[in-house]
Formats: C-alpha cells, structure tokens, sequence
C-alpha cells in the first residue's frame, strides 16, 4: 500500500497508530532493495476512486511496480462498466479490483445482485477480483462468486484470516477447503505475524495453517504478499 494521509481517510487507520503517515515509493524501493524483491503489486486500502488514480499515478512512474489493484463502485455496475472500459484503455498496470467487505454493514453485500452485475464485468475484462476475507463469513462467500460468476478469477488475502491468535481450526478450514475446490481461486499468504498476534511469531505457531494451505490450494495458487506497511 502507499497511503496519503493528507488526500485520503482511511477507516481503518488510526492517529496514534505509529504508520499513520504518508508512505511513499522512496520509502518501498530500498526495503525492496533489502528483501531482494525486484517487482510488487499496489493494493488499495480504501474505496475510493480517487485512491486508485493516486496508485496508478506512481505506478505509471515505477517500472518496479507491476500493477494496481484498486477499486470501482461495484455497487452501480453501470458506473464500474465505465470506470472498467476507462482502465483497460488508459491504464495498463490495472489489474483488478477490491473493496473493504469488513465496512459494509450487510455481511451479505459482495452477494448482492448488483456486485454479482458488476463482478461479472471485471471478468468479461479480464480482471482480477480480491476478497477481502477478515471472517468465515466472508470467507464462505467465495464459492458463491466462483459459481455465479464462473469466468472471474478470485483472490484470498491474509489466508482466509485463519484464528491463529486463538489457536483455533474450525470454522475456517472447512470454509478455507470449500473455497480452494474452484481453481480460478488463489490465495495471499499474508498478514500471519498479526493474526498470530504479535510480530515475532514463530513457525510453530503458522505451520498448521500453511500447511492446510498448500494441501488445499497447492504452492502454485498461493503467493506472498507483504502488507507493506501495516506489518510494520
């Protein structure tokens, strides 16, 4: 994520929380530099329009930065078809599209027919759609979206957000398994050290839900991602 936190009011982060400043491209590239990760990806961290021309802005800029994946009003497929049909043209580093589930009041939202609408769009172009998982119940959406938007390929981050703080299993690796049986499904290994909750987890604490992971998914639908700079 690059945040701005003089343009942009991001819900979820907090004045005293010590990220809570702008983070730029000069702040990335030397941690890239350090961890030898030579391209990443732009994930939006609010929903907004304006966010995602922010992000494409410094990714139009950055031959290090592979793509963007931002956000359309899924909610008005007509505007996310013109939002769409404009990035396709004028923007090639746009990947696909996320939106914050866990701030929508209805736990249902995603499945509402007019995201369906929407959603069936970001396929006919091509683009990928992120779930942003942060309980079973959106966790327990992702079958539905595979089967009624069959051409769409779907995104898990943070593991499905696995209760690893509580040492749980259940009702997530049902949930995690039933998600993993579509192979236009794949998964973010991410965000673990918080779930765990703390940053020095070790790999006694992971392993079980790794594990459930690559036996699920397999290492060829999963992928690393940072969480720059909320890990911090």
């Amino acid at each position: 994520h690059f945040l701005d936190i003089t343009r942009m009011e991001y819900a979820w982060l907090l004045p005293s929380s010590p990220v809570y400043r702008d983070w730029t491209p000069d702040d990335l590239r030397p941690e890239l530099e350090r961890a030898g990760v030579d391209h990443t990806l732009l994930i939006q961290a609010v929903d907004d329009e304006v966010e995602t021309a922010f992000l494409l802005d410094r990714a139009a800029v950055h031959d290090w930065v592979l793509g963007v994946v931002g956000w359309v009003p899924l909610v008005d497929p007509t505007a996310t078809g013109v939002a769409l049909e404009r990035h396709a043209r004028d923007h090639p580093k746009f990947r696909g599209v996320r939106h914050l589930l866990h701030l929508e009041p209805d736990p249902d939202w995603v499945t509402g027919e007019a995201v369906l609408e929407s959603l069936g769009l970001l396929a006919a172009h091509g683009f990928t759609f992120e779930v942003s998982v942060t309980d079973v119940a959106h966790l327990s959406h992702v079958p539905l979206l595979a089967e009624r938007v069959p051409g769409l390929r779907l995104v898990i981050p943070h593991l499905g957000f696995p209760p690893i703080r509580e040492r749980g299993w259940q009702p997530w690796a049902d949930a995690f398994a039933r998600a993993a049986e579509y192979p236009q499904v794949a998964v973010k290994l991410s965000r673990l050290e918080q779930l765990a909750g703390r940053q020095s987890a070790v790999t006694v604490d992971l392993q079980r839900y790794v594990n459930h992971a690559l036996e699920t998914f397999g290492p060829k639908r999963m992928m690393w991602a940072s969480n720059w700079p909320v890990s911090l």
